[in-house]
């Protein structure tokens, strides 16, 4: 029997949260950080944390911003997590122009970056230019020490602590790893079997036939499934099952939404389809423009039989948007028409 980690892989945004709630209920774990940059003799007394916090001078966000306040006065954390992805353009001297900025209305300010020892190694001038660097093994002590002195529960989520921090310093030193997960396999394959005999018009992807990774919840349906029309955008069909929704996006047109969206949701009217812009961060940021339908949400991990009601609705609702544009081809040539041409 396959052995599958409690998460799949350990992402940026796992880390984020993790530390974010640690900052909020955790006394410890602020004095353990604070003992780390060497202020532990303030005189810790309690904290906020925020976390996607915009910048005073900035567009862009810190991470997490914590507010210590201790005996001496308030202490302000800038905190930049990082686990594998690369620096953005002159993104460490930002922190430090709004620490200059904050500098007036704390005791101290401190910038500070969160990552593994290895990516603190192979970009050490990024971390140079913050005040100090608190790894993810010095984290992951952390926890490992307190899951060794509690018990019950709390000893628990200490060890998912520390293991969650491991897994996120494995993925960092050694990339990405596809974890299969056999039942969500099971799953998919029953997927495909029952698509093609309710709605043979839907062609599974290449990701839908093969052992994709545990993590993956979208069911993304072949090109071919939709119109190859002159005028339309490189487009996707999708059937995603944790959010309860299938949709399709015409990759691009998200940047137009404020000339479409009047003619769009005209043209929508009495649907149930919902036009949504959404950021496509595979595509360079590109917006592209989303028509969604709601669908039930669908566990791939549960049972299949169990669910089998929820995933013929969710399929028929698919078939159902895809139905919508065919049938509304002068409508969708309108839209492409208000797009400017790049």
């Amino acid at each position: 029997m396959n052995t599958v980690p409690v998460l799949t892989h350990a992402t940026e945004r796992d880390v984020d949260l993790l530390l974010v709630e640690e900052f909020a209920a955790s006394p410890l774990f602020t004095a353990a950080i604070l003992r780390a940059i060497g202020l532990i003799d303030l005189g810790f007394i309690r904290s906020q944390v925020l976390h996607s916090v915009r910048r005073l001078h900035n567009r862009r966000e810190i991470d997490i911003s914590v507010q210590v306040e201790t005996r001496r006065g308030k202490v302000l954390l800038l905190i930049e997590n990082k686990l594998d992805t690369s620096e953005q353009p002159k993104q460490a001297e930002s922190y430090r122009a709004e620490a200059e900025a904050q500098a007036g209305s704390f005791l101290l300010v401190r910038t500070i970056l969160t990552c593994p020892e290895a990516y603190r190694a192979q970009n050490s001038r990024f971390a140079g230019a913050f005040d100090h660097v608190v790894s993810y093994e010095m984290i992951a002590d952390f926890f490992r020490a307190r899951a060794g002195r509690e018990s019950g529960e709390l000893g628990a989520r200490m060890t998912h602590r520390a293991d969650l921090m491991m897994q996120a310093i494995e993925k960092q030193r050694r990339g990405y790893v596809q974890v299969i997960h056999p039942a969500k396999h099971a799953f998919s394959a029953r997927y495909v079997a029952l698509a093609a005999k309710i709605a043979p018009e839907l062609i599974p992807g290449p990701s839908m036939l093969r052992e994709s990774a545990a993590e993956s919840v979208t069911m993304i349906f072949a090109p071919e499934t939709l119109p190859d029309w002159s005028f339309l955008p490189q487009m996707r069909i999708v059937h995603q099952l944790r959010e309860g929704n299938a949709n399709v996006n015409f990759y691009g047109w998200g940047d137009h939404f404020p000339e479409l969206a009047a003619r769009v949701a005209a043209d929508l009217a009495g649907s149930g389809i919902r036009p949504v812009p959404t950021v496509n961060k595979r595509k360079g940021g590109r917006s592209g423009l989303m028509l969604v339908v709601e669908t039930p949400a669908i566990d791939q991990f549960a049972d299949f039989e169990a669910q089998i009601d929820a995933v013929r609705q969710g399929i028929d609702r698919t078939r159902a948007l895809r139905a919508w544009v065919l049938a509304h081809k002068s409508a969708v040539q309108r839209w492409a028409a208000m797009v400017p041409k790049r």
